[in-house]
Order: structure tokens, then sequence, then C-alpha cells
């Protein structure tokens, strides 16, 4: 798996305002934080995160403050709901030996038989949290899906078990299914409009009759 490198400042004043000021600036706060250990405020470029944010793949963080690195991943982005764009980040620091639990990008693959009868691929889950051992992390689960067929789905049960890390969805927990092509509006439903021509016509034989 993946490292990424990112350079971080402490933050030396905390609140809002100072929060909003860094953001002007083009910074994202976020906090890390350690079993056992103070959280660590900081801030980082915006434009740092994308390669960790935008990825359909799991990455693991080398974030740097004050010189010293600490191994890390991502836990949760908060975004602006209005730009769409990152206003905080929360890490996680990791330690060799110690069980962590990450959420990981489920990626499908292959050609479903219910496509090929056309149906349509409706994946419900897009992310599934795992519990393993920091260097056991996944870069994304993969998904088979060429035997779906129209009607059917695939569960969380019925990935197979990895000897590394363990799935802690609910087991029967819709991932992917294959869904019928939705139906043609009934035509025959829609009432008949009344044409402009039929209104001018029955206007001017009211006239007539008065």
């Amino acid at each position: 798996m993946a490292t990424i490198q990112l350079a971080a400042e402490k933050r030396e004043k905390l609140g809002g305002s100072s929060a909003e000021v860094l953001r002007r600036q083009g910074r994202v706060p976020g906090v890390i934080y350690g079993h056992g250990e103070p959280a660590i405020p900081f801030h980082v470029k915006e434009l740092a995160l994308r390669p960790l944010i935008y990825t359909q793949e799991t990455h693991t963080i080398s974030l740097t403050i004050d010189g010293k690195s600490t191994s890390c991943i991502l836990r949760e982005v908060q975004f602006n709901p209005v730009t769409d764009r990152v206003r905080h980040i929360d890490l996680v620091a990791l330690h060799a030996g110690e069980k962590i639990k990450v959420d990981v990008p489920v990626v499908i693959s292959g050609t479903a038989i219910g496509v090929r009868d056309g149906g349509i691929i409706d994946t419900v889950i897009h992310k599934l949290q795992v519990e393993c051992l920091p260097d056991d992390i996944p870069e994304h689960i993969d998904v088979d899906i060429k035997d779906l067929k129209i009607g059917h789905s695939i569960h969380v049960k019925d990935l197979a078990e990895h000897p590394t890390y363990t799935i802690m969805g609910e087991p029967s927990a819709v991932i992917v299914a294959c869904v019928p092509p939705k139906q043609a509006a009934d035509d025959t439903a829609a009432a008949p409009a009344i044409t402009e021509p039929e209104q001018i016509q029955a206007k001017g034989k009211k006239e007539e009759e008065a």
C-alpha cells in the first residue's frame, strides 16, 4: 500500500475564527489522535490533500510536524456543504502490532451476466470497514460481479474471508445488485390535450349561436 507524505504545521491558535483565517489562506485545519496520546491540532495545504481524498485507494500517511514524522491514516473528512471544499480532517496514528478499524473503498470488477441481459448495476456500498494490523490495510476490496444475474445481489457475507483482515460490515448488507431496467410509462394513462384550433372553433360556434 502506498504512503503519502504530508507536511503540516502545528496550530498555535485554536477556535473557529482562526480556522476560517487558515481556510482563506488555502490551508485545512486538522487533528491527529493517538492511542493514549494527546491530540495534536495542525494545518496543511488544501492542495496536498487531493491525492489522499479524491482516490479509490486506501493510503497510509506519513505526517510530518516540526520535523517529527508519524504514520497515520485518514479517519474523517468534513466538507463545506455549499462549495464542497475540505473544511477539516481527522487522522489516527498507527502503532505496530495494534489492530485498527479503517474504511476501505469497494472496487467493482467484471461485467455482470445481468447487464448483458439488459439489467442495471446498482452499487449500494462504496466503502467497507475492516479490522487489521497497520501493515495489512488493503488498498481496496475487489468485488467480482461477472456471475451476477438480474434480480440477484452480492452481500457482505458473500465475500471470501481474507487471512490478513476482517470485514466488520453487517453480513446481510447488500454491496451491489443487478436490477431490472426501468419500464416505460404507460402512454394510455395520459389524457389527450385539447388543441388550440379546437378551442378557437368552439369559441366561434358559441358566438354564432349568440
